[in-house]
């Protein structure tokens, strides 16, 4: 019997390494969006500066991306796989007979929506920036730029239902990969348009409108090799679509927790001086890209493995995959916060002190990014932890939880923002993030038993100690080589260094601590394939 124990907790964890594998994948399409990302904000920092026009421009795109994450590529999601999953229990027909009510019904929804919304632009900016109505410049050019570019929404809504379609069929990469198209759009305008218009922002307007088309266009040959041609139907009487409304009503709030969070943030930042909107918008940049790879990735591959599971029955698989999921993106999410914590002031200078972005607009952002990465690690963790919820058709409880984390944000909100301006209101967001990951990781845990069991504990503790290893080889390459003050090229190479540097040490680190056999299973996995491929 020993023995036996003993090979059991030799063994790589098989569930591990397909779910790890499924995200890695979207992870890694994520990562070239994302640097593209990257290079579209260093030219927004370049074109637009951190002053009027830029706080004009990033609450108008906020707007449209506002309702985008709440109602499409979140709350739709979560709402529409656990659905389809079973429908395709039933046969393909039935299935593909649901997501075209479904797909009609999103149509009709938002074209009256975004008609409502370009009318009634006045309101909305009211109610997300009203610190702009006593500044005209500021109004009147979010106005503008508002107008053209909520239509966005519509665009990138029907393409987030192609993606919930897809990642159900395990065809992850294209969703992950299709956001590149959006950076491609505006970089394109930053660098062809805004050099030869009048607003700078209006071309930048016009390459948010061209990606969202560009988004939706490369949707349907996915969606036509998986069997499905999108047909209108108004067969909205169905039990499906009654149900699929059931979940995304309370996944409206759950889903979208941190989302609101940072929009709060962004509505207190319009009452304070000018620049901090801009602050806010930069350092969340940073942020979300360690919270695409890893929070937003791994829900992703895990939402429609947990509603497979869950669809059978097999509740111990989905437990599994639950426990696995945690350790893992804590495993992999602790390295980023060290990193944020230890080099926001470089990877800030070296990304945005360009142009109109000046030093002091550099150590604002810096600040504001530390305070972020705080809440990194629950930021993440609410992504997963709220995605296993709603596999298993828990909306209620991730509303109510979510709820009270807002009511918690605003409140730390009002008060640190009066000690530490816009990075008390970043700190307010990442601190609101734990509350609403201590609620539901407490109702997870009544549901599926015990979250961390000793392996998984294990693996985070090795990740702590890895973590702090990194920093101290952090340390000593900060004492044996300053960062530049001067010369972008160099302050590039010490970034990178810095980066690459960390990164082969904790990993070095990792296989030190015995993930040698999970690292030669996701090789495997690679070469044979498995389930979660797309």
């Amino acid at each position: 019997m020993a023995n036996e124990s003993d090979k059991s907790n030799k063994q790589p964890d098989k569930p591990a390494s397909g779910l790890l594998r499924a995200a890695s994948r979207v992870g890694g399409w994520t990562m070239v969006s994302r640097m593209l990302g990257f290079i579209r904000d260093i030219l927004l920092a370049r074109v637009l500066g951190a002053g009027v026009l830029a706080d004009a421009f990033f609450v108008a795109f906020k707007l449209p991306n506002f309702f985008r994450r709440m109602f499409a590529e979140g709350t739709l999601t979560v709402a529409l796989v656990p659905v389809l999953s079973e429908a395709r229990e039933t046969g393909e027909e039935e299935a593909h007979r649901y997501l075209n009510a479904l797909a009609t019904l999103l149509l009709l929804i938002l074209s009256l929506f975004t008609l409502l919304g370009v009318l009634g632009m006045p309101w909305l900016l009211w109610l997300f920036a009203p610190g702009f109505a006593d500044e005209p410049d500021r109004w009147q050019q979010a106005l503008l730029l508002a107008r053209w570019m909520f239509p966005y929404l519509g665009l990138i809504s029907l393409t987030a239902l192609a993606w919930g379609v897809l990642n159900t069929y395990k065809k992850f990469s294209l969703a992950a990969a299709t956001p590149a198209l959006l950076n491609i759009a505006i970089i394109l305008a930053a660098l062809l348009l805004a050099p030869v218009m009048d607003n700078p922002g209006l071309a930048l307007a016009f390459g948010v409108l061209l990606g969202g088309a560009l988004q939706l266009a490369v949707q349907f040959p996915a969606l036509r090799q998986i069997g499905w041609v999108p047909r209108i139907s108004f067969d909205f009487r169905q039990s499906r679509i009654r149900e699929t409304l059931y979940l995304f009503a309370p996944a409206l709030v759950a889903i979208a927790a941190v989302q609101i969070n940072i929009l709060i943030g962004t509505i207190l930042a319009t009452l304070l001086d000018t620049g901090a909107v801009s602050y806010l918008y930069y350092a969340d940049r940073i942020v979300q890209l360690p919270l695409a790879l890893f929070g937003i990735a791994m829900s992703t591959a895990l939402l429609p493995a947990l509603s497979g599971h869950l669809a059978r029955g097999d509740s111990d698989q989905a437990a599994a995959d639950i426990k696995s999921g945690l350790a893992w993106l804590t495993w992999l999410t602790l390295p980023a916060v060290a990193g944020a914590l230890m080099l926001a002031e470089p990877i800030i200078i070296t990304l945005f002190e360009h142009g109109a972005f000046t030093h002091m607009d550099s150590m604002a952002t810096a600040a504001t990014l530390q305070a972020y990465a705080v809440g990194l690690i629950a930021f993440c963790w609410v992504k997963l932890l709220a995605t296993a919820c709603y596999a298993g058709k828990d909306a209620k409880a991730p509303m109510r939880y979510a709820a009270i984390s807002v009511a918690i944000n605003i409140i730390l909100a009002v008060i640190l923002m009066q000690f530490w301006a816009y990075v008390g209101l970043a700190l307010a967001t990442s601190l609101a993030a734990f509350v609403n990951v201590a609620l539901l990781f407490m109702r997870l845990q009544n549901t599926h038993g015990t979250l961390i069991d000793a392996r998984n504990l294990r693996r985070i503790g090795s990740a702590v100690l890895a973590s702090l290893i990194m920093l101290a080889a952090l340390y000593l390459l900060e004492s044996l080589w300053m960062f530049p003050s001067a010369g972008k090229l160099m302050q590039a190479a010490w970034v990178s260094v810095a980066v690459g540097g960390g990164i082969i040490v904790y990993f070095g680190c990792a296989m030190a601590f015995g993930e040698r056999q999970l690292f030669n299973r996701l090789r495997k996995n690679e070469k044979q394939g498995d389930s979660y491929a797309p």
